[in-house]
């Protein structure tokens, strides 16, 4: 009979551990029978509740079969303390009883066990939902390996993305060198974002500043983030007079790379330090807030999105950039972020909380302020949050 119970079997125990809780020796010996006959090999046994949470701290069982009714502490206690400790919160318990009243069993439950059997055990039964319980217990463990070992490599492609970014280094060694100061907030809304800003020193005291945002968020996004940094480095900037031109190129590329549901945003300015002079073309990106003297207003960033058509139409426009001036670019969560009423925030809106970040005169600087203002009854922002904001000292 016992023999038996061995046939069928599709997963292998035999790597499984399993402890039983039991004060009567006979029945501690017929169930080890039944768990060898199935192929299970890594048996303990305790006689009490109180061995028991002792047997499972050393021997660390991927299931526990326990009798209800046991001295020194009875099996409800032991499932109790088991699910009040959280290493052992999912350890899976396998009562066996005589209870029969329906409130009895049902405090079974209430105590922390997976399943119940019933006294006198019947073998093939008993089997059965020990199976159950340790083929649950195998996958879930594996699919907590598959999360552990994708949560390291997203941590790793965040840190890979992260580091595409200009380093606090070079944003220091611009501003002492030419009095621009660019303030930057990357938040990505999981682990990995679509959003991506770059820097480039052009020479004689220009730079070009990209602020691109992908369709989306995510695994996805994030690659199409690599793409787009391969191709900004293949594509020269060196002598970059004309933004428009280098977005025709850009999109060109894009269109051949990205699936027909991906684009992107993206706004491309050249700062000049020395004519004091930002010429900038957009692709669709939400508008910049520029800023000089007492005046702050809108840009225009127009341009069909990058990816989606050969036909998108490009233009550059100029604007003053003396000492005093700023600029804000930043992704759509921004404006696209409910606040506590449901409402997000209109142009005046974030016109008026801008102005207000750069009249704040105790911020460190006017994009910490910008954020406090907008975290401010605000939830955490579903999709990537950039920002960026350059100013001349």
């Amino acid at each position: 009979m016992i023999a038996a119970l061995s046939q069928g079997v599709r997963t292998d125990l035999s790597e499984c551990r399993v402890l039983v809780v039991e004060d009567a020796p006979a029945i501690r010996k017929i169930i080890g029978a039944y768990l060898q006959a199935a192929g299970i090999l890594h048996v303990d046994f305790a006689t009490d509740g109180v061995e028991g949470l002792a047997k499972v701290e050393s021997f660390d069982p991927d299931l526990v079969i326990l009798d209800i009714m046991m001295p020194e502490m009875d099996g409800f206690e032991v499932a109790r303390s088991l699910r009040a400790n959280p290493r052992y919160r999912h350890l899976p318990i396998l009562v066996q009883t005589a209870l029969e009243s329906p409130a009895e069993r049902t405090e079974v439950f209430r105590a922390g066990a997976n399943d119940l059997i019933t006294k006198p055990i019947h073998g093939p039964e008993l089997v059965a939902r020990v199976r159950v319980q340790l083929e649950n217990r195998l996958l879930i463990r594996d699919l907590e390996n598959y999360r552990r070992h994708i949560q390291t490599d997203l941590e790793l492609a965040r840190k890979m993305q992260e580091d595409l970014l200009p380093s606090p280094k070079v944003l220091e060694a611009i501003r002492a060198e030419t009095g621009l100061s660019i303030a930057a907030h990357f938040q990505p809304s999981a682990e990995l974002g679509g959003d991506m800003w770059h820097l480039r020193d052009l020479g004689q005291g220009r730079y070009a500043v990209i602020l691109v945002d992908f369709a989306g968020h995510g695994i996805t996004a994030a690659l199409n983030t690599f793409r787009l940094h391969t191709l900004t480095h293949q594509q020269t900037l060196r002598n970059l007079d004309k933004p428009s031109e280098y977005l025709y190129q850009l999109n060109d590329l894009l269109v051949d790379l990205l699936p027909s549901n991906q684009f992107a945003t993206l706004f491309l300015g050249v700062v000049d330090t020395v004519r004091e002079t930002l010429t900038w073309s957009g692709a669709g990106a939400p508008m910049p807030i520029y800023g000089v003297g007492e005046q702050i207003g809108y840009l225009e960033a127009d341009g069909l999105p990058m990816g989606i058509s050969r036909k998108g139409q490009y233009r550059d426009q100029q604007v003053p950039f003396p000492k005093g001036a700023f600029l804000l670019l930043y992704s759509d969560a921004l404006t696209e972020t409910p606040d506590e009423r449901g409402m997000m925030l209109n142009d005046d809106q974030l016109l008026a909380m801008v102005a207000a970040a750069h009249a704040d005169q105790f911020a460190d600087r006017p994009l910490t302020s910008l954020l406090d203002l907008f975290r401010l009854h605000r939830r955490q922002p579903t999709d990537d949050l950039t920002l960026l904001w350059l100013s001349r000292a």
